[in-house]
């Protein structure tokens, strides 16, 4: 307990503080391979930097196993994205940042906020679950997030986790977790501000401050984009640009109380309108409200009990105005309750054990039969550090109002096979509760249902050198009682109904490396969705995707450049309407001209290339992509 004992004392003012480490090593961590608490291993990149221990390690993150570890000691295919790859990215929508990303599909029916589908490895855009500093996020009626209304520029980190993590998380955790961390003060008070404007009437500004003292840490900012977008569909509705707006406004605050215990609470919250075509005269368009906030206490029980306590509250409101007119209103909200619990075992294993509760509620112009349900849900995860070996098993039961109870698991296992190099397999069950749509919609809901349920097996071979990284890893998904929406036996009424068997099978492949000024990453996913009932391909999702970011250093400049593709995809269930496959080129350059001011010039879809990723179902005419784009912006960043 040598090591254990000046950590635990440190992480009292570093409770789960959020580290930056980047995977080419430029930042210091102590090295151990210990599971600690969170508290603890968070704390350790400050004890280095303050002994001058200077190590080349992976980002640490928190989503996989909610509790932190680095990158080369969890069990399950990770991807991180910092703010430093964010700034250089410049990216104008959250989706910007996830397009080509290893098992990840999308779907945008145009560009800048409209309606948005994410598919990760092959699962529903509902079965991926979405946390924003760890407040859960989503639409009770639809299920699935609003990943259209998440603005990058409050957005300091992101960690994408792919397969099932519902043991650990509750249902929706199928295809995986991506959790956003909006950013934290750290040192001396510092202001920023950004400026830019750009194709498509582009404008965009924003400003915050953030810093910390030897007690309390604090973040404000506030930012607001504004396009006026593109007629996203062509001969229907009216004939007008399709714009989008946004404010945003995001806070962190933590403080340290006498005796070690740390409160804390965040929020983010986004409001705006985005228009579509629905096919009046006039203009249709919807009014949002996007919001998270949640506040907590943590701290040590004792020398191996570290113990955290939060009230969440997220909401996802949208109110439709079709033809200049009011249509509808659909506005949900959850209250959720946590209790998590770290125990150091034998002085390196970790043992978790939490309680989660939440509710969910709707409201709006649809009459529901219910339109409240709660669930609470009990989790254990044991981490066993056993050498060349690591071992983690996970087991979580959920009782909700609405479907009674379910019980899901995980087992995983690596081992290090020499320093650069190691292997790992798991295997994982998962759930996806019916949304209120699906049980209570007043024409056709069903009360009935049963919640969506999946097997998954992976096996994962990675290595790490330096600055050089890759990753592969295969899977396997097995998922039954799929809700499908089908006509009624002898009517033209849709009802939900368990019917659909898919099995999806994956490559995914990640790699990269930096050689001096040069930094290349890599990605590739090749995805074979099956619905085995049918034998055909599920609908929307791309059979491959890859990614290719290349970026150079010169002293103040720096230049980059990302290529993206797509295989072909069905646009139907049928496997009759099919999309064709396409590659898009991004082109980025900065320039820093003072050690405080950088302005910064994006050129998009630089070939102007015209593809389609979606198309309406009935009309038959397709959602329109932005051609080529440019995009210049300056920041400001105290130092």
């Amino acid at each position: 307990m040598g090591l254990i004992d000046p950590l635990l004392s440190s992480c009292r003012t570093l409770a789960h503080t959020q580290v930056r480490g980047r995977r080419t090593g430029e930042h210091i961590l102590m090295q151990t391979r210990s599971f600690l608490p969170a508290a603890v291993l968070l704390a350790i990149p400050s004890l280095a930097t303050a002994q001058e221990q200077v190590a080349q390690l992976d980002p640490i993150l928190v989503t996989p196993t909610r509790t932190a570890q680095t990158t080369d000691q969890t069990l399950a295919s990770v991807t991180v994205i910092e703010r430093e790859e964010i700034e250089r990215l410049q990216p104008k929508e959250f989706v910007d940042l996830l397009r080509g990303r290893a098992g990840i599909g999308l779907t945008q029916n145009g560009p800048f906020g409209k309606t948005t589908s994410l598919y990760m490895r092959g699962a529903a855009s509902d079965h991926v679950l979405l946390l924003v500093d760890g407040v859960r996020m989503g639409s009770a009626t639809l299920g699935s997030p609003s990943w259209q209304f998440l603005p990058p520029s409050e957005i300091d980190r992101v960690e994408i986790v792919r397969g099932p993590r519902t043991s650990l998380y509750g249902s929706d955790a199928i295809g995986g977790v991506i959790q956003v961390f909006t950013k934290e003060g750290d040192g001396p008070a510092r202001a920023r501000a950004h400026m830019g404007a750009g194709s498509f009437g582009t404008r965009e500004y924003g400003v915050g401050l953030s810093g910390s003292t030897d007690t309390t840490r604090y973040h404000l900012s506030g930012s607001h984009f504004e396009a006026d977008g593109i007629d996203v569909q062509e001969g229907i509705g009216d004939s007008d640009r399709d714009g989008y707006s946004n404010s945003s406004f995001a806070g962190r605050i933590s403080h340290e109380l006498p005796g070690g215990i740390e409160v804390f609470g965040n929020f983010l919250h986004s409001s705006g309108e985005t228009e579509f075509d629905r096919g009046g005269a006039l203009r249709d368009w919807i009014d949002f409200v996007h919001h998270a906030s949640r506040v907590g206490i943590r701290g040590q029980v004792n020398e191996s009990w570290f113990s955290e306590l939060t009230i969440a509250h997220s909401r996802d409101e949208n109110k439709t105005f079709e033809d200049a007119e009011f249509s509808s209103q659909i506005d949900t909200s959850r209250d959720l309750l946590a209790w998590q619990n770290d125990i150091l075992v034998a002085g390196h294993h970790l043992l978790t054990l939490g309680v989660d509760y939440q509710e969910d509620r709707v409201s709006g112009s649809n009459d529901y039969a219910e339109n409240s349900r709660d669930n609470w849900g009990i989790y254990g995860q044991l981490q066993l550090d056993l050498g060349r070996h690591s071992v983690s098993g996970s087991l979580r039961q959920d009782d909700n109002e609405a479907f009674g109870k379910e019980t899901t698991g995980q087992v995983a296992w690596g081992f290090q096979l020499a320093d650069s190099w190691r292997t790992r397999a798991s295997y994982g069950t998962a759930f996806n509760a019916p949304t209120f749509n699906d049980l209570y919609w007043p024409t056709g809901g069903n009360p009935d249902l049963a919640p969506e349920r999946s097997e998954t097996i992976e096996l994962g071979l990675g290595y790490s050198q330096g600055a050089t990284f890759a990753d592969v890893a295969v899977f396997q998904t097995e998922l039954d009682d799929l809700i499908d929406w089908a006509p009624l036996p002898g009517s033209s009424m849709f009802a939900p109904q368990n019917v659909s068997e898919v099995r999806i099978r994956g490559l995914e492949v990640e790699a990269g490396t930096r050689l001096g000024e040069w930094s290349t990453v890599a990605a590739f996913t090749y995805l074979d969705p099956e619905d085995r009932q049918t034998g055909n391909v599920l609908r929307r999702r791309p059979n491959s995707t890859a990614r290719l970011d290349v970026d150079r250093d010169w002293s103040r400049y720096s230049f980059g450049g990302t290529v993206t593709a797509e295989g072909r995809r069905y646009n139907d269930a049928a496997n009759e309407d099919r999309l064709g496959g396409f590659s898009l080129l991004d082109l980025r350059a900065s320039y820093r001209m003072t050690s405080e001011w950088t302005l910064r010039a994006k050129l998009e879809n630089v070939f102007d290339r015209d593809y389609v990723v979606i198309r309406q179902p009935f009309s038959g005419v397709d959602y329109n992509q932005p051609g080529r784009a440019f995009f210049v912006t300056l920041n400001y960043q105290q130092q």
